[in-house]
């Protein structure tokens, strides 16, 4: 079956359900108002049955072995937060009334019903997954945000997930912004950097099209771009397309100006005879990423070319030595300079590329050839975005690095990519810390000066690539959510992390990636909170695409969270908005904390009423004035994600 059947849904539910809140808590007209005022008849009014009060449960858990089993932490955290909120916890006898825990349902889909006549709550997931989901949107609803020690049950409780119907799709939050449309913004203090504006919103993956199970050549792969748009990447690191030559493997290959025949004609090979034909598959795979809002940026290697090129006969001049095995490029010679400059300027306005991730760079050739690149591009009217793989000092010419985040006081890129860590998550840096003195961010030099480290403008995450030996993310919500999308940073990555791709030891270039996997019932699951982590980010770009000339002073500061033992919490903020991010990182730990309101740091003090939303659920927790929910009780699972608005 095809992803796009796999992965494609329907228009979510979830949009809808994070944005009405915020309208109605902050003072705008909806829909929903003027019709309930043209109401003639009351609703009618709702039975609700009390669950827990002044310290005594009236209910009880009725759960089967199968639950009980497979579903241990989502019970204990149940538990745990009725104990922290409440002081008590239902008895397991299941005698009625009861909370019902089953695994029973389609095995993406999960939902909570409130009976009226019995007062039965029965929450139920087609498997342990998906009932960890409808427990956690349980625990929301009934024990986050500000109690008073009195849980009542009503039909309010009800929810329905179907996966099929209600899966997150970001597709219609993407925008490609045509050549002629694009403007430019400053890439540093000097403007000597002029980056085009769709670097603000960049969520990238780095995507080789022969080892995904879609794809193989570049026709067969525009399935993984309806994946990506709908994930809500906007971001395709596209690996060498040029031909690879004898024993080559795309990052060694026979010169830039090729194509290999695999990416547009199976039966050629490694070899191709038509280069026209291969940049005209380039070409149209590119604008079927525009036209789903995705950018496209070509990679391209400096070093030189496999040692059976004929171009090392035909120009003997243009090479010196030995890279790699193969044969080096001579960078002193002009005439390659320019053969090689108006070669990358032909291939991005012959196919329409967004720009080049540059392999090595500016190790091989330093900032003057890809400056000229972009300077010859932009009085074209192409306004490319230009990524070094090594360190880049921002003076001119590369947007970011690569690899925005490496602590190289505790190691170097090579001994990153044999053990990959997440500095972040794995206790080597604190989020907030960092950003503000600029700690583990940006090239190696840089970071020895401690007055301008990190003080450049983006800065990616990249969670993987293709060089790593092994993944990192591997299903870790903290990873991925908490370290990436919702901080401030590009989030980059190889192509698979986003549903827990299977993986072998060994450099992942190599891996075939096997897209089914998005749809089994964990990954599945994992793969939608990773959509709604993106649907949050951009759906307030004012907070999260907000990148201040120096990094250090980006939108971001640190949340005190009394009870969750956990890595260091911080909120993103604009206006009269701040999203508090939670991580919870501590097994031994109830995961119930409470929430001490940055409001001053986050510059939304002073209002009069303030609404406090889970945004991974849609559930509104609390409401009130600041005195009133400061401190508000929040329920974040064990290596879990919290994302709370707080709306003044």
């Amino acid at each position: 079956m095809k992803i796009r059947n796999i992965i494609r849904s329907a228009a979510t539910a979830l949009t809808a359900a994070l944005i009405l809140p915020f309208a109605v808590s902050c003072g705008n007209t909806t829909a929903a108002d003027t019709t309930a005022g043209s109401q003639t008849e009351p609703p009618p009014e709702k039975k609700s049955y009390t669950v827990i009060e002044n310290g005594t449960s009236n209910y009880s858990i009725k759960a089967g072995r199968m639950v009980t089993q497979l579903c241990t932490s989502s019970l204990e955290l149940m538990q745990n937060a009725f104990r922290a909120v409440y002081g008590t916890s239902p008895a397991t006898d299941g005698t009625a009334p009861f909370i019902e825990l089953a695994i029973e349902g389609g095995r993406r889909d999960c939902c909570i019903e409130f009976d009226e006549e019995t007062g039965n709550i029965r929450i139920t997931g087609g498997s342990a997954p998906a009932l960890d989901r409808a427990v956690g949107v349980f625990v929301a609803k009934t024990c986050a945000g500000v109690r008073d020690g009195r849980l009542t049950a009503d039909s309010d409780l009800d929810y329905s997930f179907e996966y099929d119907r209600d899966k997150t799709d970001n597709s219609g939050l993407l925008e490609y912004i045509p050549t002629e449309s694009v403007k430019l913004v400053p890439g540093n203090a000097s403007g000597s950097i002029m980056s085009p504006e769709w670097v603000d919103s960049l969520i990238m993956v780095e995507l080789r099209t022969e080892v995904a199970s879609i794809g193989g050549a570049l026709q067969d792969s525009y399935d993984l771009i309806d994946f990506y748009a709908s994930v809500g990447v906007n971001g395709i690191w596209l690996t060498p397309v040029y031909e690879k030559g004898e024993n080559g493997n795309g990052y060694v290959n026979i010169g830039p100006h090729s194509v290999d025949g695999a990416y547009y004609d199976k039966e050629a090979g490694s070899t191709a005879s038509d280069y026209s034909a291969g940049w005209q598959a380039v070409r149209e795979f590119v604008d079927y990423a525009h036209s789903k809002g995705v950018y496209v940026l070509l990679d391209i290697i400096t070093w030189g070319v496999n040692k059976n090129a004929t171009l090392t006969a035909e120009h003997p001049d243009w090479f010196a030595g030995e890279s790699w095995g193969n044969t080096g490029f001579n960078w002193a010679n002009a005439d390659l300079r320019e053969w090689f400059i108006q070669t990358c300027v032909d291939n991005i306005l012959s196919t329409g590329a967004d720009g080049y991730r540059c392999d090595c760079e500016p190790e091989i050739t330093g900032y003057d050839i890809f400056g000229e690149i972009r300077s010859r591009l932009a009085a074209a009217g192409k306004y490319v975005a230009i990524i070094s793989e090594a360190g880049s000092n921002r003076s001119a010419t590369y947007d970011f690095e690569q690899d925005g985040v490496l602590k190289y006081s505790e190691m170097d890129r090579g001994q990153y990519y044999s053990n990959p860590v997440n500095f972040f998550v794995d206790g080597q840096l604190d989020i907030v810390d960092s950003v503000k003195n600029g700690t583990g961010l940006g090239y190696m030099q840089g970071q020895q000066n401690a007055d301008t480290a990190g003080t450049g403008k983006y800065y990616t995450n990249c969670l993987s690539n293709h060089d790593f030996l092994r993944r990192s993310v591997c299903g870790d919500r903290q990873k991925i959510g908490y370290a990436a999308i919702l901080a401030p940073f590009i989030p980059l990555w190889y192509m698979g992390d986003e549903f827990n791709a299977s993986y072998n030891e060994g450099v992942q270039y190599f891996q075939r990636v096997v897209y089914a996997e998005a749809d089994t019932e964990a990954n599945a699951m994992f793969l939608e909170d990773v959509r709604k982590m993106i649907n949050i980010r951009r759906s307030y770009p004012e907070i999260f695409e907000y990148w201040p000339i120096n990094h250090r002073d980006s939108n971001i500061c640190e949340v005190k969270v009394d009870g969750i033992s956990s890595l260091q919490n911080y909120a993103r903020y604009a206006g009269n908005r701040a999203v508090v991010v939670i991580a919870n990182n501590a097994p031994d730990c109830s995961g119930v904390g409470n929430v001490s309101i940055p409001f001053e740091a986050a510059g939304i003090s002073g209002y009069k009423r303030y609404t406090v939303t889970d945004l991974m659920t849609g559930v509104t927790v609390a409401a009130g004035t600041a005195e009133q929910i400061d401190g508000f009780t929040a329920v974040v699972a064990y290596r879990g994600v919290g994302v709370y608005m707080i709306c003044g």
